[in-house]
């Protein structure tokens, strides 16, 4: 609590902190932080941040794509597609060519190193959605996913990297 300026309250009345702590981005930010820890803390073993995990298994299950596609799927950004595409190529797990079609695209794959390590990463990346979901019945894990994809789909538009399957 700050302390009170010219005889004035400076502090939010508890109605409002109460609001505060029960509002859904919030609480949505929170889960975030949980889950990134989550996962980090289960794929310390594979050097692996979770959006390195999205983009092996986007690349895995749609196959090789242009940059901008592949942040599309992933709902990435610009910026931060290129950043995370980055250190999987340092590390050998995908690479980068000039596409044939638009010399001003790069096609993105992911290499034999990149599915071992995906394959490997699998187990450890289950084992977080089941500590993520520990407290919620098997009912609500399933009235969970369908809120949040509507919560998701729903506001898509809104978001700075929307989105778009291939």
């Amino acid at each position: 609590m700050q302390p009170a300026i010219s005889g004035q309250e400076t502090s939010l009345p508890e109605e409002a902190e109460a609001d505060f702590l029960s509002m859904p981005g919030h609480l949505l930010r929170r889960c975030q932080q949980i889950g990134v820890a989550i996962f980090l803390d289960e794929c310390r073993a594979f050097d692996l941040t979770p959006l390195q995990f999205s983009i092996l298994a986007a690349l895995d299950r749609f196959g090789a794509m242009d940059q901008a596609r592949l942040g599309g799927v992933t709902a990435l950004d610009r910026t931060t597609i290129v950043v995370v595409l980055t250190k999987l190529e340092e590390r050998g797990l995908t690479t980068r060519s000039q596409s044939a079609k638009d010399k001003r695209s790069k096609i993105v794959d992911i290499t034999d190193d990149g599915r071992a390590t995906l394959r490997k990463v699998l187990p450890s990346v289950r084992t977080v959605q089941e500590r993520i979901f520990s407290p919620l019945t098997p009912r609500e894990r399933t009235q969970l996913i369908a809120l949040l994809s509507k919560i998701a789909d729903e506001n898509n538009v809104h978001s700075r990297a929307p989105h778009r399957l291939p």
